[in-house]
């Protein structure tokens, strides 16, 4: 009986191909893995947006008429000459496979790596700014072409910067899951005993948070009243609810409570126009 993992690398060892290995734990404690995958959907994020202004710009075909175009690339700047390089690069990159897209031709991962490596250059050429040159390495670009053209061909949304993966590992959601659950259950432990130091002091915290929230509600509908008598004494007519609304940027109930709290009761029917 042979093992699949066996034949695996068995066909792996005659294709030439690297064997696999198991990915290492990358991250000391919870907090340093939490605080990856913040960074990861942050870059994600910023690329993701990055994305779709290429796409607004393709639509405009505007290129051939842009003065700001260095051999062709639209370098994105930091500051004054300090450029931008890995951004801009992406950017080239993405812009040049959906070009290639709409022109029918493949987008292979040596044009996306070219695309990619041209604009590098030219935004170390023109805006180093004393830098040495940090071109990711050649495995890195590569991830980073699938990623491009994935994103082309399928508008995938999770394209992050080519120096680190984009998603966590299987291991890693586990661990974020189970950092989760612990978390629920020790924090429901807690509050079990309400006279441990720990819920009276977020009671405490809770209280006090409530009675700003009160004084906060309170100034406002203060400020609303003192408004609504201030207009009437010095026009002789009071404003209305809608008036108030849109004074304060608030909601009706906002205002009734207000003129309610200060006594105020605001005539009915429609407003006398004078002639």
């Amino acid at each position: 009986m042979r093992r699949l993992a066996d034949l695996l690398k068995e066909i792996r060892t005659m294709t030439g191909q690297e064997q696999y290995t198991k990915p290492r734990q990358q991250f000391s404690s919870g907090r340093e893995l939490i605080n990856a995958v913040k960074t990861r959907r942050e870059e994600a994020q910023a690329f993701k947006a990055l994305a779709q202004d290429v796409e607004t710009e393709l639509s405009t075909e505007l290129d051939q008429y842009d003065p700001e175009l260095i051999d062709g690339v639209r370098v994105l700047w930091i500051s004054q000459g300090r450029a931008a390089r890995d951004e801009t690069a992406f950017r080239y990159a993405l812009k040049t496979c959906h070009r290639l897209r709409a022109a029918g031709e493949r987008m292979t991962d040596a044009a996306i790596i070219d695309a990619y490596e041209h604009a590098y250059n030219v935004a170390q050429r023109h805006g180093g700014d004393g830098r040495d040159s940090e071109m990711p390495p050649m495995r890195d670009r590569q991830t980073m072409a699938r990623r491009v053209r994935g994103y082309v061909t399928q508008s995938k949304t999770d394209i992050g910067t080519s120096a680190s993966p984009v998603r966590a590992t299987s291991t890693e959601r586990k661990a974020l899951s189970t950092m989760g659950r612990r978390g629920g259950k020790k924090a429901a432990e807690r509050w079990k005993d309400r006279e441990s130091h720990y819920a009276q002091t977020e009671l405490e915290k809770l209280a006090d948070a409530s009675k700003k929230r009160a004084r906060k509600a309170k100034g406002t509908r203060l400020t609303i009243a003192g408004w609504v008598m201030n207009v009437e004494s010095e026009t002789g007519t009071w404003p209305t609810i809608a008036e108030t609304m849109v004074e304060f940027s608030v909601s009706r109930e906002t205002v009734k409570r207000a003129l309610r709290s200060a006594g105020i009761e605001l005539p009915r029917g429609r407003r006398k126009t004078s002639n």
